[in-house]
């Protein structure tokens, strides 16, 4: 390497010599940190960790992939190192911000915009995904050893990036291949090692801060570390406070304001307006897109009527119809303008309080040291403590009410004997009898509704009815919208490791142990306010007006409660705005309650472990490492009455889980130097390992790795790697409880609204534009797409159940790289490094949690009629869905093919007289397969495609610029994410507001070719993503101030359909698009 102006490092060698010990697996480094993340084929540069310095001083050391000490720093596996301090430079300190953005990281990350959603680890949690199979399938360590799951709520199963101490880590270590024989179950996909600090001397304080140029959002991290060194150990301790204010959807450019239609017309232009409302209802939506309409109720023979007060263009007091036959945007009154405005009544745009990012507060506290006795065995005994606690506030926005109102309530307004009601067959005939609607009906149909009775052709009036059930759709302040959890992990590491003179016999030498254990507790507890169903249905359903006390009403109180308050869901406070609020606090107070969840995870780990050499070859010593791990792994996942029972209304009950597990296991190591210093074999090194595995629930399994490293000249290193990997289910996919509730979803068998004639009610093939494959798929699977309906409504409620089971298969895995390192020998003059991986993952038996939606996408829109997930859906007798288990299943095989590769590059120069050190490095990752595929019950395959879409660009990458003056350093770093796309199978076809062509879909933006505008189709795809960031750092002695912009030109995110791709008002979550825009930040550390 060549000489460089890089910074000094501050560190005490004597600690880090001692502080590496702690770890079972340290880690290579180069000291030229201006290299944050790189591909490790072989360094041999000298590094401050060291595990042990023989008499000869040769240093030996322990590389994550590997057990085995050995004296060059030296990876056969893949190897990807992110260094904190780059990290850094480039803006990011959080560490779920950190590895997420790596290149390996692809799929959808779960972030803190996923808050509002319901995770496998519950609100608030960060997880990390390698090569998009699954955060499950990720092992997390921390200094080496297994990271114990944290959350809350149903049952976690991956590790919470949010509890590890973000200021206190040194680096991170991404292994890229199957590591199960070297690290047990879970490290399918790879293995994130994030190693922390240990090698301060004194007293450390930083600071780092950051500042959106939009409002709200900023960061603020503390820290403070304090190390000492003795003669024979070192004791040290760190901690860290974090702050982040919340983010509304107001506070972001590309989330304010409302959800919009976005759409790309076959000219090429993008077009947002809401062409459909506008040209069809005569509805002015101010460029949103329709969703969930409040201040309305359905009712018996008009549907939804919306609240008017002091009108109404029927008879119903104080509400009006918008449509009625084919008569899209009734104008009784002539004015030109709709009687009724969706917009005005839409949910959409009018919570902007909601969260995109919700606020967050972190505490972690960690401590450290070891002794060594003197004696020939060096023995040495070690601890490590950690605590880490996170606190979210959380708004989700607001949610809609519906419950359904008997027809005697009192307070019905279609109770003709209640205290506001009326008929409301009578009021519907008097919608009929509108002047204004009989001249706009008979304008379109040739005839009034007066005549179509009279002369016998069809009678459209509903007559008197008496009593009817309603159900008001509203929406409730503070209903299911807030939400408050707290997340802690304790940790406390300890054992005795030395040498073990006693086996210097014959070829034995240089034998070492480590004897550890460690205990981990994570407690989680989440709160929920909201609206309980069970006391809403029974005060509407028992209420009556007080017989001794007239003009007063009463109900009912549940069993076992003394209370019970009547609730008046027509009173106008629920309907004055669009989001409401009961007309008393008695009310409130009866109806409001809170949603708790207890959940605790423990595990506890021994293990032991002895490695040494057995024999030397001509070319080396051939290395041997054993050891054997007990794990115990225990969740207790305890939710109150209201969340076990599902008591809010229109929420999902859950019942937690309860279980633990027993693993054992057993394992072993060799390298094997073949080769060394001949003719075209510098080097030719094997390393086998094996490990049993005993789960307790599914037997036992062996997984095993080879690994081979050829070095035909010093600069040249081709290496590759086979290993098998096991996952037997894990707590979550086992021992979660029941999880019932009632989700909305989308019914492709039902006759939709548009093929139902508008007078009639009946079936019109002609007006149906349902795809051949779904009225196929439909009738293949015992539904009549021609008679099933619900009156044009296919979005309705369905029963959905979740859970865990014994019953499912273990996963096993094979994965294989092949790779080369280049590092050009030729030129002093500068430094250049090339390295390229092949990997190859394929998962069998992978277990997967569907979706509802998802499992009837796949069961009717299936183009070859051979979906797996059919009998998961039950109908009843009137042909609608009753139940959808989407349980946890095994299927089949997952698949994920790419290349990795690195471009290292440094060269020393001169300007105006001023020795700087300029270096570059490249990092890029390109999928070339990412599938899931599907066996029916005839083994026929189904095979899903995710390269090319979000989450899985054929290209991301990374590249870091920096130029090195004395203690002076410029950073420039950009980041890409490449253009990407739905699968073909979900893009829809260029169409217009009426669908003129019939192809099956509507446009809701444009009016169509046909009508002298263009035809278009909903954006499901988004172009090359560019995120630069720059910084200037200065390196003192003792001290360090840096100040830089991340994201420089305030890129903002794409913008996207909400139909077609996850996002929050059009901004697509946890596919690595920045969402803060541009941010300062300000980085300041002392060491004293």
């Amino acid at each position: 390497m060549l000489g460089s102006a890089r910074l000094p490092v501050k560190a005490s060698v004597s600690t880090a010599v001692l502080a590496a010990v702690l770890s079972p697996v340290t880690f290579a480094q180069e000291n030229e940190a201006a290299i944050t993340e790189t591909n490790v084929e072989a360094q041999e540069e000298q590094s401050l960790l060291t595990e042990m310095e023989d008499d000869s001083g040769v240093e030996e050391v322990v590389v994550t992939g590997s057990r085995l000490k050995r004296d060059t720093f030296s990876s056969i596996a893949p190897l990807q190192i992110i260094d904190a301090e780059g990290a850094r430079e480039a803006g990011a300190i959080d560490t779920s911000t950190i590895l997420q953005s790596s290149g390996a990281a692809t799929g959808q990350q779960i972030d803190l915009t996923f808050s509002g959603y319901v995770l496998d680890n519950g609100p608030g949690a960060s997880t990390v995904d390698l090569r998009g199979l699954g955060a499950g399938r990720t092992l997390v360590l921390l200094n080496g050893r297994r990271m114990a799951p944290a959350g809350v709520e149903g049952a976690p199963v991956a590790a919470d990036l949010n509890l590890i101490p973000a200021s206190l880590v040194q680096q991170y270590d991404l292994l890229l291949d199957g590591a199960s024989s070297i690290y047990g179950s879970d490290a399918v996909a790879g293995v994130v090692n994030v190693i922390l600090k240990k090698d301060f001397d004194g007293v450390d304080f930083e600071v780092f801060g950051t500042n959106p140029q939009q409002p709200n959002g900023g960061e603020n991290t503390l820290s403070l570390s304090w190390g000492q060194n003795f003669d024979r150990g070192f004791i040290g301790m760190g901690i860290e406070h974090f702050e982040m204010d919340a983010v509304t959807l107001a506070d972001r450019e590309w989330t304010a304001g409302c959800e919009r239609n976005i759409e790309v017309g076959t000219d090429g232009n993008i077009y947002t307006d809401n062409a459909y409302y506008q040209e069809i209802y005569g509805m002015d939506f101010e460029g949103c897109g329709i969703g969930s309409l409040a201040g309305r109720v359905s009712v018996p023979e008009a549907g939804s009527i919306y609240y008017t007060p002091g009108s109404s263009n029927g008879g119903w007091n104080g509400f009006t119809e918008s449509s009625a036959f084919a008569l899209s945007g009734l104008d009784t009154n002539g004015d030109g303008v709709p009687d009724i405005n969706f917009h005005d009544y839409d949910l959409n745009g009018k919570e902007q309080f909601a969260h995109l990012i919700p606020q967050q507060e972190r505490t972690s506290f960690m401590a450290f040291g070891e002794y060594t006795f003197e004696g020939d065995m060096n023995l040495t005994p070690f601890f490590e403590v950690s605590y880490a606690k996170r606190e979210n506030f959380i708004n989700t926005g607001a949610s809609q009410l519906f419950p359904a109102v008997p027809a005697d309530n009192p307070f019905n307004i279609c109770n003709p004997n209640g205290v506001r009601g009326v008929d409301c067959g009578e009021a519907y005939d008097q919608l009929l009898l509108n002047p204004g609607f009989v001249a706009q009906f008979a304008g379109f149909y040739g005839l009034t509704p007066e005549q179509f009775r009279d002369q016998g052709i069809v009678d459209l009036f509903a007559g008197s009815l008496g009593p009817q059930g309603t159900t008001p759709i509203v929406s409730v302040l503070g209903d299911r919208n807030i939400n408050r959890v707290e997340v802690a992990q304790t940790r406390f590491v300890t054992g005795m490791r030395g040498d073990l003179p006693m086996m210097n016999i014959g070829s034995l030498s240089d034998w070492s142990f480590e004897l550890a254990g460690s205990i981990t507790k994570s407690d989680g507890d989440s709160s929920r306010v909201g609206i309980r169903g069970d006391r809403m249905y029974q005060s509407l359903a028992t209420t009556i007006e007080d017989p001794n006390n007239p003009g007063t009403f009463i109900c009912e109180p549940l069993p076992g409660e003394s209370t019970c308050v009547p609730i008046d869901m027509f009173a106008d406070s629920l309907y004055n705005g669009v989001i409401g609020d009961f007309a008393t606090q008695a009310e409130r107070d009866y109806l409001f309650d809170s949603r708790d969840f207890d959940t605790s995870y423990y595990q506890t780990i021994f293990s032991a472990y002895a490695s040494g050499t057995v024999a030397t070859l001509p070319a080396g010593d051939v290395i041997v490492g054993v050891g054997a791990e007990l794990r115990d792994d225990r969740i207790k996942s305890v939710p109150d009455d209201v969340a076990r029972d599902g008591l809010f209304i229109h929420y999902f009950a859950d019942g937690g889980a309860t279980g633990n597990k027993t693993t054992k296991e057993a394992y072993g190591e060799i390298e094997i130097p073949v080769l060394a210093g001949k003719f075209m074999a510098e080097e030719l090194t094997t390393n086998l390992s094996a490990r049993y595995t005993k789960d307790e629930f599914y037997g036992g399994a062996w997984t095993n790795a080879a690994k081979v490293a050829y070095r035909p000249v010093e600069s040249l290193l081709l290496r590759s790697t086979y290993g098998t990997s096991y996952r037997a289910p894990n707590l979550r996919e086992n021992f979660l409880q029941n999880q019932t509730g009632f989700q909305t979803v989308s019914d492709p068998c039902l006759i939709p609204d548009s093929a139902l004639d508008d007078l009639t009610g009946g079936y019109n093939p002609a007006l149906d534009t349902r795809s051949p494959e779904v009225l196929a798929n439909c009738a293949a699977n015992g539904v009549d797409p021609t008679t099933a309906e619900n009156n044009g409504f296919n979005s309705y409620s369905v029963e959905v159940a979740r859970g865990g089971s014994l019953g499912l298969k273990e996963e096993t895995s094979d994965s294989f790289t092949v790779g080369f390192s280049f590092e050009q020998p030729f030129f002093e003059s500068f430094d250049l490094t090339l390295g390229m991986t092949y990997y190859d993952i394929e998962i069998e038996n992978s277990i997967i949690e569907p979706s509802p939606q998802f499992l009837i996408n796949d069961c009717y829109n299936n183009p070859n009629g051979n979906s797996a997930f059919c009998s998961q859906l039950q109908r009843g007798d009137d042909g609608l869905l009753d139940k959808v288990d989407a349980a946890f299943v095994n299927r089949d095989n997952e698949i994920a093919r790419g290349f990795d590769y690195n471009i290292a590059y440094s060269q020393p120069a001169t300007i105006f007289g001023a020795p700087i050190d300029l270096s570059a490095n490249l990092t890029f990752n390109r999928v070339l397969e990412r599938t899931l595929t599907y066996l029916d019950d005839e083994g026929n395959p189904d095979v899903d495609v995710y390269q090319g879409t979000f989450g899985f660009p054929k290209w991301q990458g990374r590249g870091e610029f920096r130029v090195d003056y004395d203690k002076y350093r410029f950073t420039w770093t950009t980041q890409y994410l490449g253009s990407v796309e739905q699968a073909d199978e979900f893009v829809d076809e260029f169409s217009d507001i009426y669908d003129t062509n019939e192809t099956g879909f509507t446009s809701d933006s444009c009016i169509g070719a046909a009508n002298g505008g263009v035809d278009c189709r909903d954006v499901g795809f988004a172009d090359d993503y560019l995120l630069h960031s720059a910084s200037f750092y200065y390196y003192a002695d003792t001290w360090t101030a840096g100040l830089g912009v991340r994201n420089v030109f305030n890129e903002a995110p794409p913008q996207v359909d909400g139909n077609e791709i996850l996002s929050v008002n059009n901004t697509p979550i946890g596919y690595g698009y920045n969402v803060q825009g541009r941010t300062m930040f300000l980085n300041l550390q002392k060491n004293f």
